[in-house]
């Protein structure tokens, strides 16, 4: 069934989880908060890191020996309780032939594995989704859209135990760029902020000046799909100065050229109303018009390798392969 992350975080606190879970989208909060959540709930400590979980990548994945995995009993001194978590990035990689080797798995999961597959898009009507769908939980993720962000207050209060005024939240709200990610970084500063106080009030906002550090990361981000690229270095060098993350920086890169694809997508099909291009991309209908500047930059094709690059970035970086500028800005700029 289609969930969202919140009702599965839920059902994990109660011990309620299914043995397959797919995660569809690009929204980078959403999906890291999976993936931890995931770990914390399943893995504990470093035995169980090494006996009871694997991570692996869709592209080239070779399906058997994942099986094997899948099937695999627990660690010989783990616990009944404990279950293996084995999870696989980029999983709409995985070849149609590959995917035909897990069509039996997926219609009879382990019941001692969890199966975390997180994949950019996916074509729902194929056998093995409509499996996982049957057996597991899917979740799309996505920015919010209008009327889902009050939601996302109640949901940063219970996670940090912390009310948030209404005015600071939309505050926070409006200086992300009603950008998941962005607005999760700054309510953490918040919180280191305010310390034991119960509350996050407008003034806590206007104090650490929320809205500078989403600036100066759109900033980088519009420089770098304009192709402005001593623009781009020096914004990325002063961000990384200022403590930035290179995981948060790439999933804002990532959401901005997917966006960039949509439009010049819409655009071959003569849609180029700027509500109605906000509506199908997921994004605000302010930032359109700067989404119609950045994508005469580019081609079809051309944003199609740069995303292609951006997976590999994403996953080089996870695994601690290389840095942004080595595994994207170079090879970004290289061809320019």
């Amino acid at each position: 069934m289609v969930s969202t992350a919140q009702k599965v975080f839920k059902s994990l606190e109660v011990g309620d989880w299914k043995p397959l879970c797919l995660v569809v989208g690009l929204e980078p909060f959403q999906s890291n908060e999976i993936f931890n959540q995931f770990k914390r709930r399943f893995i504990q400590g470093d035995v169980g890191q090494a006996l009871n979980y694997e991570l692996w990548d869709g592209e080239g994945l070779n399906a058997s020996q994942l099986l094997n995995s899948l099937e695999m009993l627990p660690g010989l001194f783990s616990s009944e309780e404990e279950i293996r978590l084995i999870v696989c990035q980029r999983f709409d990689r995985v070849s149609s032939g590959q995917l035909e080797i897990l069509r039996d798995y997926f219609n009879q999961p382990s019941s001692s594995t969890v199966f975390l597959m997180m994949a950019e898009k996916v074509d729902k009507r194929k056998s093995w989704y409509k499996a996982v769908e049957a057996q597991g939980d899917i979740i799309e993720i996505r920015e919010p859209y209008d009327r889902e962000w009050p939601k996302w207050s109640g949901y940063f209060e219970k996670r940090h135990s912390k009310k948030i005024a209404p005015a600071a939240w939309e505050l926070l709200v409006s200086s992300s760029g009603r950008c998941l990610s962005l607005l999760a970084t700054d309510i953490e500063k918040l919180d280191c902020y305010v310390g034991d106080k119960a509350s996050i009030q407008l003034t806590d906002v206007e104090a650490m000046g929320a809205s500078s550090g989403g600036e100066d990361v759109f900033s980088f981000v519009e420089d770098l799909a304009m192709k402005r690229k001593g623009a781009a270095l020096k914004k990325y060098d002063l961000l990384m100065r200022s403590g930035e993350s290179d995981i948060k920086l790439l999933s804002i890169v990532v959401r901005q050229f997917r966006m960039i694809e949509q439009a010049l997508r819409l655009s071959k099909q003569g849609i180029n109303d700027p509500k109605t291009v906000a509506a199908q991309i997921g994004s605000h209908p302010f930032f359109v018009s700067k989404i119609f500047e950045q994508m005469k930059k580019h081609s079809q094709e051309e944003v199609g390798r740069i995303l292609d690059l951006l997976a590999r970035c994403d996953y080089q970086i996870k695994i601690g392969d290389g840095n942004l500028f080595e595994r994207l800005l170079i090879p970004y700029f290289s061809t320019r």
